[in-house]
């Protein structure tokens, strides 16, 4: 175990070596004509040579052989070295793609006495397909010895494949002085090397790449590939006909689209008055102590930011340490105050409740508030500084509607100051003639409006200052994403602080606090400035949403009705159809709340804008039919719909077939079909292993974050290819299923830092839900055509797609499937690497769980049993209870009777007493629906 661990730090420490280029320059020889253009730099005296690639610098000296001082020093110092070192110094192994000896999977060895447990010291393995076995000895051991283990060992390897596959072909023995290269089935190396040969300018070196460098096994890998991955692979959804079909749009439900677009000024609000309305009358407060303990909840909390730890946590509902901070107004201006929350916390909201309601009288009636929306600020420097100016003119005025801005008595008020200085100045020599003096005045005014910058100013100081009104400046959205715009942002914000007497407010995410706050003008925020909301639960704030609009509808309903949510809330509601729609679509949401509610609020990650997105998207879905619309009428709102209603509208938004590409839900056993070695399990296990290292701190500290590095060198050992796993990593990344520390979803790199976000969870806990594999079951490539064809044809009877039977079956033969790849996969796995973890990783037990649990809900008595007790193909003896023409009908067992077609049936069967009534026959199960009760059956003819 202790090599093991020094074998694994090596690794690392060629994984991770960090230099400075420019610290080495002064010791950089030429570089050898046969170099790459990589940055490669050598010096033949030595053999000491270096790399670099991106900003990473990478460097192998061969050792001397009297360093060489042990079995331990060939591993580490000579052998392990020449793996990783780039051509022509080395052979370019990925690290990531050498497994040690404290993973590779032990083999017994050899014959009678000699028989032995062995393990080599490095496999080279590319997606399960062991490819290279390396076996290291102390100098002067005999390589014969050596040599001969690898062989046997690649030998015993081998006989773990398919016949005729033996991916590992290629053996290497080293003592130090020598190198030994040879195939697995000859007992005499290709490639017999001196110490001295291990030069890059040594021909027998070169020979030696060429044999079993980077490029050789890449190519192995290829050919390999290609004789275990099928020819071809079907879709179910692309089977039910062409594009058109298969894009199929079930659209909206015009009831619902209209209620949605009538009460969208209260559930997602963008105009001034509308957001004033709803912090007003509709505002959730976030209180202190609420904790949550549920498990999405725990996943959204269980990463503390800096902005936590450093900003005063308040209670929205009431705010007393902003109001008191407003009341010294004069110590307010040229200061920034920071509202610090997660995106879609409700941060607008809350400032536009401080306004309106929750600061005091007195300190409301001193205050100006001018709100300017950075979303559509130009990003160009130039441009950016005239956009605030004029929007902080505009704003302005908007807060003083009653004044007349053309006329010239406001004008004077506001530009007194200069007028003021032209007449005690200049001004004076003109006093003996007024119209040259009025000249002279009006070219001061004008100047002074026609200057963007002073009307700016002067309008700051006049409705603001000079009548005793501290001027609040909202800067709303300016957290941008992008570096370079996030830092002109905050430079115009920091500008504005500087030049405007007024507060600046900007509203904040936690992450852009949290990789800002040490940067202008975030660094210039006093600490008792820097206030931190949390997002209220979404549960509460669509109650009172909904409780909004339902008051709106009851301003002209004659009469009104009341019913109580799960959860204790009361909703009161008109005597309206669309306010009888409202109520059974939020009544729908909290009766399967542990379902629907907490995959809301995983999906929106507390984001509670996101959240009332997906709220009217559900609205307006056409998956809620004519018949549901009914029903809801008929019941005036005391009206659930069914589940899978509920259900498919999250799966498949507004189309009829489930795409992972278009859904809020992803499939996690997607597989990529043209990827050499095609993986179903790939989101599957990034998800679980980030799940598994979630209550542990990463490299920072931070709990749940850690280095995509790390991941890529755990999940390579278990059949996953580097370059599909930061494919997916940033496919789930896009999906919200994964958040890096800066949020990018795109580029991520090998040292940026990962963990499971809420939707994440959503999406692992699906996996036990039948109606999840019953959708995915549509979007999953086949390689075989009758799985895929047989899916096809459920879904293709657009009258029964989405039944409960369907989705059954369809679920069945998914999991079904991805069984048979798993068990595939694990053979191959196990055959190279110890331990249990892709079994782990990839376990599905929780997803026939589910199916099961729907098959008892879907069939009852005797036949609850029957898909586990009589699958397709099991042949087994029943006893004939009925006649007919068209065939038998076989008991199988008490309450369980299938049909033996006449066409099954030999040609005499009706004149042969074996098929009497009550006569017992051998048959095969063709197939069985239990939830239709009915089993399709062939006869079996006796053996002789």
């Amino acid at each position: 175990m202790k090599e093991a661990g020094m074998c694994r730090a090596l690794i690392d420490r060629y994984s991770h070596t960090q230099a400075s280029w420019e610290a080495r320059q002064a010791d950089r020889l030429p570089v050898p004509k046969t170099a790459t253009t990589r940055g490669i730099i050598a010096s033949p005296s030595t053999a000491e040579i270096a790399y670099v690639e991106g900003d990473r610098f990478m460097s192998y000296k061969k050792p001397s052989l009297s360093e060489l001082m042990n079995e331990s020093d060939v591993e580490q110092k000579f052998i392990f070295p020449l793996l990783v070192a780039e051509k022509p110094y080395g052979f370019q192994f990925p690290s990531e793609n050498i497994v040690t000896k404290q993973n590779v999977r032990k083999h017994v060895i050899d014959k009678g006495k000699a028989q032995k447990s062995y393990f080599p010291d490095y496999l080279v393995v590319k997606a399960s397909l062991p490819l290279l076995v390396v076996e290291a000895k102390e100098r002067g051991d005999n390589l014969d010895a050596a040599f001969r283990e690898a062989r046997l060992y690649a030998a015993e390897m081998n006989s773990m494949f398919p016949s005729g596959l033996n991916p590992l072909t290629r053996v290497i023995a080293t003592n130090g002085d020598e190198l030994w290269a040879g195939h697995f089935d000859q007992g005499t190396p290709v490639h017999s090397l001196s110490y001295a040969d291990i030069d890059p300018y040594s021909e027998k070196f070169s020979d030696l790449q060429t044999f079993m460098g980077w490029d050789a096994l890449n190519a192995e890998f290829t050919r390999l590939s290609a004789l275990i991955k099928p020819t071809r692979y079907w879709k179910p959804r692309r089977l039910v006909g062409g594009a058109s079909i298969q894009d199929d749009v079930v659209g909206l439900n015009s009831f619902g689209a209209t209620i949605s677009a009538d009460f969208a000024h209260v559930f997602n609000p963008v105009r001034r008055e509308d957001r004033a309305y709803v912090a007003k009358e509709g505002y959730v407060p976030s209180v202190r102590r609420d904790r949550y303990v549920e498990p999405i909840d725990k996943v959204m909390r269980a990463s503390s930011p800096r902005s936590q730890a450093e900003a005063q946590l308040i209670d929205t509902g009431a705010p007393n340490e902003i109001n008191n901070a407003f009341g010294k107004q004069r110590q307010l201006e040229h200061q920034v105050l920071l509202i610090v929350g997660g995106a879609g916390a409700g941060k607008t909201t809350f400032i536009d409740r401080l306004q309106e309601v929750s600061l005091s009288k007195d300190v409301r009636e001193g205050t100006v508030w001018v709100h300017i929306n950075m979303n559509p600020a130009p990003i160009s420097p130039n441009e950016v500084y005239d956009f605030l100016r004029r929007e902080i003119v505009t704003g302005l005025r908007t807060a003083y509607s009653d004044l007349d801005f053309d006329d010239f008595t406001t004008l004077q008020s506001i530009y007194s100051v200069e007028a003021n200085r032209f007449k005690k100045g200049l001004g004076k020599l003109l006093e003996g003639d007024p119209s040259k003096y009025n000249d002279e005045l009006y070219k001061v005014l004008k100047e002074a409006d026609t200057n963007l910058h002073t009307k700016a100013i002067c309008h700051c100081r006049h409705l603001g200052n000079e009548r005793n009104k501290l001027v609040v400046l909202v800067l709303d959205n300016c957290d941008k994403r992008t570096l370079s715009e996030q830092l002109l942002m905050f430079e115009a914000a920091q500008w504005v602080q500087k030049e405007f007497r007024a507060l600046v407010v900007l509203p904040l995410r936690d992450e852009t606090y949290d990789n800002f706050r040490d940067r202008p003008p975030l660094d210039t925020a006093q600490k008792d400035l820097v206030f931190r909301i949390e997002s209220p639960p979404f549960h509460h704030v669509l109650v009172t949403r909904i409780q909004l609009a339902l008051n709106q509808l009851a301003k002209s309903a004659p009469k009104s009705l009341k019913f109580d949510l799960p959860n204790g809330f009361k909703v009161e509601y008109a005597a309206a159809d669309q306010a009888y729609y409202l109520t059974s679509i939020v009544r729908s949401i909290f009766e399967y709340d542990y379902q629907i509610r907490r995959m809301l609020d995983g999906l929106s990650g507390r984001n509670l804008r996101l959240a009332f997105e997906l709220f009217q998207e559900f609205c307006s879905s056409g998956h809620i039919s004519e018949d549901h619309i009914v029903n809801i009428r008929q019941r005036q709102g005391d009206y659930t719909l069914p589940l899978s209603v509920v259900l498919t509208i999250l799966l498949r938004k507004s189309f009829r077939f489930y795409d992972s590409d278009r859904g809020h839900l992803k499939n996690l056993c997607d597989a990529d079909i043209k990827d050499a070695r095609p993986s179903y399990f790939t989101r599957l296990m990034l998800l679980r292993w980030l799940d598994t290292k979630f209550p542990e701190a990463g490299p920072t500290g931070l709990k749940g974050y850690h280095p995509l590095r790390t991941l890529i060198k755990e999940l390579t050992s278990y059949g996953l290819e580097p370059l599909v796993i930061r494919r997916e990593v940033e496919y789930l990344a896009k999906a919200k299923c994964i958040v890096t520390e800066d949020f990018r979803t795109e580029k991520i790199g090998e040292d940026d830092l990962l963990r499971l976000a809420p939707a994440g969870f959503v999406h692992l806990e699906l996996v036990g839900n039948a109606y999840y594999w019953g959708a995915i079951a549509e979007d999953t490539w086949f390689d075989n055509d009758l799985s895929a064809k047989n899916i096809a044809e459920r879904i293709g009877d657009i009258a029964r797609q989405y039944d409960a039977d369907t989705v059954l079956y369809n679920a069945r033969d998914v999991v079904a499937y991805l069984e048979t790849h798993r068990a595939k996969a694990a053979k191959l796995t196990t055959a190279v690497v110890e331990g249990d973890q892709f079994e782990r990783l990839t376990d599905l037990s929780t997803a026939r769980l589910g199916i099961q649990k729907m098959q008892r809900s879907l069939t009852t008595g005797a036949w609850s049993d029957v898909f586990d007790k009589y699958p397709a193909g099991l042949v087994t003896k029943g006893q004939i209870v009925n006649l007919q023409p068209y065939g038998l009908f076989v008991e199988m067992s008490p309450g369980v009777t299938g049909l033996l077609h006449v066409s099954k049936l030999p040609r005499n069967y009706k004149n042969n007493e074996k098929f009497d009534i009550g006569a017992e026959i051998d048959v095969k199960i063709v197939s069985t629906d239990p939830p239709r009760r009915r089993m399709e059956l062939a006869y079996v003819a006796p053996a002789g």
